[in-house]
């Protein structure tokens, strides 16, 4: 810990007139960060590999812009009829997905890029493919708020194998879904902005710094909430903080589903442009931590809402 706040100490007096790492991350030319984008890859492999998606695709290679970061990712696995294996697999991952979690499977594989690279969603795209050229495709973008999928299917989708994992629930738990009856979706993503940042404001370290926030992007149905300048928050060693919460609702008749999506980051520095520090997923090292932490703050908010 006292290594941890020493290095703080010593960057606050050259960094203290910096704004966040997300206020500032669109004006940025991506090119220049590039070996930072590389590194990341090899994380979100570790990320597949933990949520037992290791065996069904692998991040292959980034491609860098000036405005976008795109990772490109392949089948882990061989065989004749790879495409058709894929191409199955990624409607089953789409729905499962979508069944325990709320969300669709691309959306989460464009958030963890994203969140991972540091850069706002809308500078961040997925593309997975087969073969070059590829049967199969399936590019991720987010635009106007929304994440389409562009792409191909011209194989035949008959063959069935590759082993799904049983669950989702290690891509966050699965308790990231509820239907509020009777509640308007604006009303309930409106609320849900207020009280998470008011749960985040009396936050921050010890000694240096009270929590930042920023919820520069928010819509009628989602926002994104980002909070550095945490400390023992989730990780018990001391670190530095970056949680990420993206939270989404849907209006369903009467009713409200709202899903939402929790991601930390934990660093022995703290987090400012340019992208030099070594934070690290918490879902490689802390996952237990990151899942409670989570499952507890949004049934807090859920009890909220509820009222």
């Amino acid at each position: 810990m006292q290594s941890c706040l020493s290095l703080g100490f010593l960057m606050a007096f050259q960094l203290a007139f910096f704004s966040p790492l997300s206020m500032n991350a669109q004006s940025v030319d991506l090119r220049q960060d590039k070996a930072f984008f590389q590194k990341k890859r090899t994380e979100y492999q570790q990320w597949l590999r933990v949520n037992q998606l290791g065996g069904i695709l692998y991040a292959d290679s980034v491609a860098v812009t000036s405005k976008k970061v795109t990772l490109f990712l392949r089948a882990a696995y061989k065989g004749a009829r790879v495409c058709d294996s894929l191409q199955c697999a990624w409607d089953r991952l789409e729905k499962n997905n979508r069944r325990y979690n709320g969300q669709f499977f691309h959306e989460r594989l464009l958030h963890k890029w994203a969140f991972l690279s540091e850069v706002h969603v809308e500078q961040a795209e997925v593309v997975v493919r087969c073969h070059e050229p590829a049967h199969f495709l399936a590019k991720i973008t987010s635009k106007n708020g929304r994440i389409p999928v562009e792409g191909r299917n011209i194989r035949s989708a008959a063959v069935v194998n590759v082993s799904l994992p049983g669950s989702l629930d290690g891509v966050n738990v699965g308790d990231n879904t509820a239907i509020l009856p009777g509640k308007n979706v604006r009303t309930i993503c409106t609320n849900a902005r207020r009280y998470l940042t008011n749960y985040y404001k009396p936050k921050g370290t010890p000694i240096l710094w009270k929590a930042r926030i920023d919820t520069t992007y928010a819509l009628i149905d989602e926002f994104v909430l980002e909070v550095t300048h945490l400390n023992y928050e989730i990780c018990p060693d001391g670190y530095f903080e970056y949680h990420r919460i993206y939270v989404k609702g849907a209006q369903k008749g009467e009713d409200v589903e709202l899903s939402w999506e929790f991601q930390g980051k934990y660093g022995s520095g703290i987090i400012f442009p340019p992208r030099k520090n070594d934070y690290k997923d918490m879902d490689l090292r802390y996952k237990t931590n990151l899942e409670n932490y989570q499952r507890q703050l949004f049934k807090k908010l859920l009890d909220y809402l509820r009222r």
